[in-house]
């Protein structure tokens, strides 16, 4: 390229500028000084016109990863010729039509991997599923996790019998419902109007020495927000925590709630916040 004048595009659309900064920091420097000796333009492209370039970056990293953390993940490349789901898709995949292609001999759908029958598919249901980033959500986020890299016909099945049988989500999560009539609020009509606050008290102590959290729950949007702070915080400790992490973000409510039973909870709207953060922090406590 060099000698010639091309056009790059990108989705980054702030490059555009990059070579009119007059303040650059030392890194930008080096890559601005690099860049002087090509002729060039810049072009914005966003995302959604950019999808082939943005797909092969995509399988390249995905491959990259999955190589250096997944042992003899190689491996499958040999077995698509024999496996039942995909046998057919490998060996049509180099028509112009096909939904499925090969990238260093690994068959893909679109930006998604295909894992074929071997213990690589539970491997990876286990890694979304109970990884040390991860709080063994249930079966329909857990699908959701694997759906966005990966592809085999009976995932959402594989994932459900995964599940069904994970002892540490058997043991962790709760599979009673509180019996009983609930007495209905008013549907809110907008974000941060009506909120519920909680909390999660006597919790093991982080570096910071605190062991407790304040669930806030907008009603309207189910957006929650938690933060830390200490069991013994008085009302005024709470009050100035509330106004320097809730209303300095959305104002103050119209309507405030709190929760003093698992009724009063699941009717104020904090059950949904308090049930993830449960979830979450069941299998690391």
């Amino acid at each position: 390229m060099l000698g010639g004048e091309f056009i790059l595009h990108s989705d980054h659309k702030a490059l555009k500028f990059i070579q009119g900064q007059h303040k650059l920091n030392p890194r930008h420097t080096k890559w601005v000084e690099y860049l002087q000796a090509f002729h060039f333009v810049i072009h914005h492209k966003s995302g959604q016109l950019n999808k082939g370039p943005d797909a092969l970056s995509r399988r390249y990293l995905l491959l990259s990863t999955l190589e250096s953390k997944v042992l003899s993940f190689e491996i499958i490349k040999g077995l698509y010729a024999q496996d039942e789901d995909f046998k057919d898709s490998y060996e049509k995949c180099s028509s112009s039509d096909s939904l499925f292609h090969l990238e260093h001999g690994f068959l893909f759908k679109g930006t998604r991997l295909c894992i074929p029958k071997s213990g690589f598919r539970e491997l990876l249901i286990q890694k979304l599923h109970g990884g040390a980033l991860f709080g063994h959500f249930g079966i329909e986020k857990t699908c959701c996790m694997l759906k966005e890299h990966y592809y085999w016909p009976s995932m959402s099945k594989d994932v459900e019998h995964f599940v069904r049988r994970c002892s540490t989500c058997q043991l962790t999560k709760s599979h009673l419902r509180h019996q009983g009539l609930y007495s209905s609020l008013p549907v809110p009509h907008g974000l941060w109007e009506d909120v519920s606050l909680g909390f999660m008290t006597w919790l093991p102590r982080t570096e910071r020495h605190k062991d407790s959290i304040m669930v806030v729950v907008d009603r309207f949007s189910k957006m929650a927000h938690f933060v830390a702070c200490h069991t013994t915080n008085d009302a005024s400790h709470v009050a100035n925590l509330y106004f320097k992490e809730i209303v300095c973000l959305h104002g103050i409510p119209l309507f405030q709630g709190d929760s003093v039973s698992p009724w009063h909870t699941k009717k104020h709207g904090l059950g949904s916040g308090h049930q993830v953060l449960e979830s979450l922090l069941a299998h690391f406590v």
